[in-house]
């Protein structure tokens, strides 16, 4: 898999996340729901979103990595 889609996916993933927390906040309404959002989605985002671009920059350096080693082909 290209460094490309896994950013795609774990970007994916935080929409998907979003979007069903969203859902579910409309339900689960309480001291606990709060506390759950607070201490492990909230998290989430900044992590996910630090951990897309750490895998961006690893393709980048294996683009490099190909390119100063003449090696054209990229799985």
């Amino acid at each position: 898999m290209s460094a490309n889609a896994t950013k795609a996916n774990l970007i994916d993933a935080l929409k998907q996340l979003r979007a069903r927390w969203s859902h579910i906040k409309m339900i689960w309404q309480d001291e606990a729901a709060l506390k759950f959002e607070q201490d492990v989605i909230d998290p989430l985002e900044p992590a996910i979103l630090s951990a897309a671009r750490g895998v961006e920059h690893v393709g980048e350096l294996m683009a490099q990595v190909h390119r100063e080693c003449g090696d054209d082909h990229r799985d």
